[in-house]
């Protein structure tokens, strides 16, 4: 357990506008609030921490932003169904126990009434915000891997991410439309945004990763076949990869040809261009 403490606090990075916010708090007599919300994220972050730790991901680093915190792990996306989900929710659980142990001690009067419903109030928040299905909160982590679990990984990107960022600029909208003058709600609005942006533009190279983990994996006992032209290059085949599922491939012609997506992946990234046909490959 203390070496897993160590590890955690080794992987913190504080982001600069982090420390703006804790300036503020002093400034305006809010310190003691604004270290309980610390102490509350640290642990946020601890449970995706640990949960990552028991999978053995490769975590590089814990990001403390101006709002909340952000583990950023090496597997997004490769990583099996049940995983993915646990990681994600981890995080928002702690707040489940930290709310019944506050309620314990403002039952004993360790606590009083008014310092229970502010800390009631800053859990509920945190957790409701991040259960949101919005990129890269763990809400949005979550819908990312259903989305994955029955469509094909490429178009499973792209949806997901239309369908998200769509979901953040209807209610960031909206919130900054009721509250215009909400500093913290703009840094929000613009962090999510960006994050949008970012994975958008590196949608390529997380699919790239995706179909490396599959050359790597056990084939799985969920299966599925494609029958594809022999006319369908070798990169088309590949967008129509379910993760979880281990693809046979019928290259449909006068004499049929049956492959199996680590042949085609082979070929894909050692042997041949993406778009030579795989007729042409596998001939």
């Amino acid at each position: 357990m203390i070496n897993l403490i160590y590890q955690f606090i080794r992987k913190i990075k504080v982001n600069p506008a982090f420390w703006i916010v804790i300036f503020g708090a002093v400034f305006t007599g809010h310190f003691r609030e604004i270290i309980i919300w610390f102490f509350v994220v640290l642990i946020h972050e601890m449970g995706h921490f640990a949960g990552a730790h028991l999978f053995k991901w490769r975590i590089s680093r814990i990001d403390l932003l101006p709002f909340g915190g952000a583990a950023v792990v090496e597997e997004h996306g490769t990583r099996p169904f049940h995983e993915e989900i646990w990681v994600a929710v981890l995080g928002p659980l702690q707040h489940v126990w930290m709310t019944g142990l506050a309620a314990m001690l403002n039952s004993l009067e360790v606590i009083s009434p008014a310092d229970f419903s502010w800390f009631l109030f800053l859990n509920l928040t945190l957790f409701t915000f991040n259960l949101l299905p919005i990129w890269p909160l763990d809400g949005g982590k979550i819908a990312f891997a259903l989305f994955t679990r029955w469509v094909p990984f490429k178009l499973a990107q792209r949806q997901f991410l239309l369908w998200s960022g769509s979901f953040m600029l209807a209610g960031g909208a909206w919130q900054l439309y009721m509250q215009p003058k909400h500093l913290n709600l703009w840094v929000i609005c613009v962090f999510l945004a960006a994050a949008h942006i970012l994975e958008w533009r590196r949608r390529h190279y997380v699919f790239m990763r995706f179909l490396l983990s599959k050359m790597q994996q056990q084939p799985s006992y969920r299966t599925r076949t494609l029958i594809v032209s022999p006319a369908m290059s070798l990169s088309k085949v590949t967008h129509h990869f379910i993760k979880g599922f281990s693809h046979t491939i019928v290259v449909k012609d006068q004499k049929p040809l049956t492959l199996n997506e680590k042949d085609l992946l082979e070929a894909y990234f050692n042997k041949h261009s993406p778009e030579c046909a795989i007729g042409h490959v596998f001939r």
